[in-house]
């Protein structure tokens, strides 16, 4: 006899959905053998389970999981992590002053192309200026907030520390 998804779903008191997945996982199709199949592969897992051993493993779940949250924080206060906002903030600004720096672009170079005679010569004074505006860029310095609040670039700190080692 076929298996009728919506008897065994009703007999057992799950979805049919719960019944196909089952047939999924190998049910047999006749009654007898489907019902052997359940009992052995369903129902038993469920009556050997250890009340006890699964609280165990879900404590234990919960100091693995405050553990990892305290290495976290003790990252965080020895300054090996950065919140994610501030990255953001920081890397907003970044992509602002990119933005601005291109947006100033034509107005600086527009006399310098309009005197070029071919659209080569366009493209090449196009591509010095793109490379030379990208090299401004990238040697940007990020700038370091210290704990009296005063900043300074990351190269003046270097600096200091040169000076305080010699």
């Amino acid at each position: 006899m076929a298996i009728n998804k919506y008897e065994y779903g009703r007999r057992y008191g799950v979805n049919e959905s719960t019944v196909r997945g089952w047939i999924d996982r190998g049910m047999p199709d006749t009654d007898a053998e489907a019902t052997a199949w359940i009992v052995e592969n369903v129902l038993k897992p469920l009556r050997d389970t250890d009340t006890k051993e699964q609280i165990e493993k879900a404590r234990l779940r919960k100091l693995i999981a405050e553990a990892e949250q305290a290495e976290t924080e003790l990252d965080r206060q020895r300054e090996l992590l950065l919140p994610a906002d501030e990255v953001q903030k920081e890397l907003t600004q970044f992509f602002k002053t990119f933005r601005d720096y291109f947006r100033t672009l034509p107005n600086k170079i527009q006399h310098e192309v309009f005197e070029q005679q071919s659209a080569l010569k366009v493209k090449r004074v196009l591509q010095q200026r793109i490379d030379e505006l990208l090299t401004e860029i990238g040697d940007m310095k990020y700038e370091v907030t210290d704990e009296q609040g005063k900043q300074g670039t990351d190269t003046e700190d270097e600096n200091k520390q040169d000076n305080e080692s010699t």
